[in-house]
């Protein structure tokens, strides 16, 4: 039997945890639809940039210190925020998707 664990995390939990902030790049998909979502981490205090799987795996590693992730775990998933917005008449409204999920299995 195997059972799957999915842990929420706000993008403030994950920012303060990876000791970066998450840079965010929008991608016109059509006249109407603009996709947002996290492109990298900038490092707080400097310019360096790390990939989302790096910056994930400092969460992964903190929340298995913490003992929120049992320590014989290896192996985890995670989404990054992403969301759609419509345009309408000419206006773009900016929705910040907010929320980080990352599941392990035992």
């Amino acid at each position: 039997m195997n059972i799957t664990t999915i842990i929420e995390l706000n993008n403030q939990e994950v920012e303060q945890m990876a000791g970066a902030k998450m840079m965010f790049v929008q991608e016109q998909i059509t006249e109407q639809i603009i996709h947002t979502c996290v492109d990298c981490f900038t490092v707080e205090g400097s310019e360096e940039k790390i990939e989302p799987e790096q910056a994930m795996e400092k969460v992964f590693e903190q929340l298995k210190g913490n003992g929120v992730i049992p320590s014989g775990v290896t192996e985890f998933s995670f989404e990054m925020p992403a969301c759609g917005t419509i345009k309408k008449n000419n206006q773009v409204i900016a929705e910040i998707p907010q929320n980080v999920v990352l599941t392990f299995t035992i």
